[in-house]
């Protein structure tokens, strides 16, 4: 049966044989809270997760041992040791391809190439410019404009801020959590956030926008995952492609889509601007 209607479960045969363990658990990052906690945790500590047992995983990732059965048998799985076999199994493929050294550095610098082409292709046909139009207001007219995100996604965010600052937007960020937090707390309804979260679901960067967005400050959320916890505490959500690869760091993949985001948001607050300069008949 499938949630809410919108995420079937991935049972058939061929599926549960050539989806990637990890690409089906990314997935259930648009599940609801307490399956994404599950899913993120187990995407940040593959290896961890394999050699916990039900219990320690429940631990872990905070969620009741009903939940991340639950999780497994959502994502075709009969159960949580079935789960934990495919799993051990795709780590230890991907860990053997790289002993062997498996493809040519041709290869694997034509397929980088590709990869990153294709995250920004991609994002750019998600990022919607009448979106951009009625964000740019906002965050041109901020007092303060504070970014945070937690990992990877915080070189993501550094690209925002440094972007943002060169055309003039009052941006800051924060590379500590409690800072970042002491610093949503005492916006008002003339600031705005952005919070950036590849998953949507870092605990961090979602309670940052929260306080934001309960404050009345405009929030932006740029992440891949629109039905995550970040997108429903924010005004906006920038969607990046999701283009999850096991040969490729997700830094990498990240880093351009933030880029192409910048530079949309960039785009359309100078051309926001433009449209409010006095034009030669208004003086």
């Amino acid at each position: 049966m499938a949630m809410h209607g919108e995420h079937p479960r991935l049972s058939s045969k061929a599926e549960k044989t050539h989806t990637p363990v990890l690409l089906k658990v990314e997935t259930a990052l648009d599940y609801p809270n307490a399956l994404a906690r599950v899913a993120q945790y187990i995407l940040e500590n593959p290896k961890k997760a394999v050699r916990q047992s039900l219990g320690e995983l429940s631990a872990a990732s905070q969620s009741g041992q009903a939940t991340i059965f639950r999780l497994c048998r959502e994502l075709g799985f009969k159960g949580f040791t079935d789960f934990k076999l495919a799993l051990a199994t795709e780590i230890g493929q991907g860990e053997a391809d790289l002993e062997r050294g498996v493809g040519s550095t041709v290869d694997s610098l034509d397929e980088t190439v590709s990869l990153i082409s294709r995250s920004v292709l991609n994002t750019r046909q998600l990022v919607q410019p009448e979106v951009l139009a009625s964000t740019a207001p906002y965050l041109s007219k901020a007092r303060h404009v504070n970014i945070y995100g937690s990992g990877d996604s915080g070189l993501a965010a550094e690209v925002l801020f440094h972007r943002l600052r060169r055309i003039g937007v009052n941006a800051r960020i924060f590379a500590n959590v409690g800072y970042a937090h002491e610093a949503a707390e005492a916006m008002t309804k003339v600031d705005a956030a952005i919070g950036v979260s590849q998953s949507g679901a870092s605990p961090d960067t979602v309670e940052f926008l929260r306080k934001a967005h309960h404050i009345g400050a405009f929030s932006v959320a740029v992440t891949c995952h629109p039905k995550s916890s970040i997108a429903k505490v924010s005004n906006v959500v920038l969607q990046m492609a999701r283009l999850p690869q096991p040969g490729l760091s997700g830094q990498m993949i990240a880093l351009p889509r933030a880029v192409f985001i910048a530079e949309a948001l960039a785009i359309a607050i100078s051309e926001y601007g433009k449209s409010e300069a006095p034009t030669t008949a208004d003086m």
